[in-house]
This record gives structure tokens, C-alpha cells and sequence, in this order.
């Protein structure tokens, strides 16, 4: 899909934040992250812009289609599935729950979880974006207006 300036820029840090976060934590091992409350500071604010992409780009294509407003981040998620932007709503419902964990339960968080997380799920947000690389708007039916005066 052709996407606009704002996408761009907004998937450019996502990328970069994933990026950043494979490289720094790739070898780290769980008990130096655990024990390390900078480290942990570092990832959850790593994820929480990267997932914070997710849930903007999300309700900007919602909004460019006339799809939008939406009431809650996983309400954007779930109209991108029936859009035919995303595949699933999972991991994008996870990433979501995550973000408000750490937002709203900030005392609370497990690093076991955030580590995992770091280890095995930085894939998703590739994931993210290869649907969104891949949507054919035309096929879902609606087009924008600055997509009909392209």
C-alpha cells in the first residue's frame, strides 16, 4: 500500500525502536535484566512506543478510510482485521495489554514477562508492519480521498 508521510514517519520509529531493542537485549541475560532496573526502564519504554505506533497507525487508517473514530486501541485493531489491514487481532490485542500494564500497572510489572517478550515477540511488530506494506485499500472496497486523487 501506498501510505502517507505520517505512516512513514510513525512506522520509521517503530522500526528503529524494535531495531534498538533486538540489538541491546539480544544477549542480555535474564537475571542481569532482572536485577537491572535501568535495563527494564529501557525496554518498557522501547515496547511502549513501539506498540504506541501500532495503535496510532492503526486508528490513522481507520480515520483515512472512514473507519474512525474508535472507542478503545483494540477497537482500531479489530476494525483493521474486518478492513482487511491486519490478518488477526492477535498479537496486536496482547501489545495493547501490555502497553496499558505498563502505563496503568507500572508497579506491577514482570520482568519475566517484559524479558519474554524481548526474546521472543519483537517479531510482531515486523509482523505490523508487513500487513500494513502488503493492504491493497481497493480490495476492502472504500477508498480515501487522497487516495482517489492519486
Amino acid at each position: 500500500m501506498k501510505i502517507n508521510g505520517v505512516i512513514q514517519k510513525k512506522l520509521a520509529i517503530m522500526d528503529e525502536r524494535v531495531s534498538w531493542l533486538e540489538t541491546r537485549f539480544a544477549s542480555e541475560s535474564f537475571e542481569a535484566f532482572r536485577s537491572s532496573w535501568e535495563l527494564q526502564a529501557a525496554a518498557e519504554r522501547g515496547l511502549q512506543i513501539a506498540i504506541e505506533v501500532v495503535i496510532d497507525v492503526a486508528e490513522r487508517l481507520l480515520a483515512l478510510h472512514g473507519r474512525g473514530p474508535v472507542a478503545s486501541a483494540a477497537e482500531a485493531i479489530r476494525k483493521c482485521v474486518e478492513l482487511g489491514v491486519l490478518d488477526s487481532e492477535e498479537p496486536f490485542t496482547a501489545m495493547i495489554g501490555f502497553r496499558n500494564f505498563i502505563v496503568h500497572q507500572y508497579d506491577a510489572i514482570d520482568s519475566r514477562i517484559t524479558f519474554d517478550i524481548l526474546q521472543h515477540h519483537l517479531g510482531a511488530f515486523r509482523h505490523f508492519r508487513d500487513c500494513i506494506d502488503r493492504w491493497k485499500p481497493e480490495a476492502s472496497g472504500r477508498r480515501s480521498e487522497s487516495e482517489r486523487e492519486e
